[in-house]
């Protein structure tokens, strides 16, 4: 992602009070403070901050990206992490097969 140039920066849209305290201050931390830059950065980038996981994936795109659920897809031989064996589909952004 490319910082936003000066014509882009005034336009941009403060990201403060859309999502939580949590989610906010981890992407602050990383210098993402406007919708713009957390659009571009959506979702690879975005999960690989630290502090920024999959809840806090998860509200981005419930304010966001409305009815959208990333994936990440596993490579051959990849197994779930620990976090993802064993939890609650709805927590993994799933729902069961029917």
């Amino acid at each position: 992602m490319s910082p936003l140039n000066d014509a882009q920066a005034a336009h941009a849209t403060p990201l403060a009070g859309k999502l939580s305290n949590r989610a906010f201050n981890a992407l602050a931390r990383h210098n993402i403070t406007t919708v713009e830059e957390v659009i571009a950065a959506y979702p690879e980038r975005l999960l690989k901050l630290a502090g920024f996981g999959l809840q806090s994936l998860r509200e981005v795109e419930a304010v966001f990206f409305p009815g959208q659920c990333y994936l990440a897809e596993l490579k051959d031989g990849q197994r779930p992490t620990k976090k993802m064996h064993g939890a609650p589909l709805a927590a993994l952004g799933l729902s069961p097969a029917v």
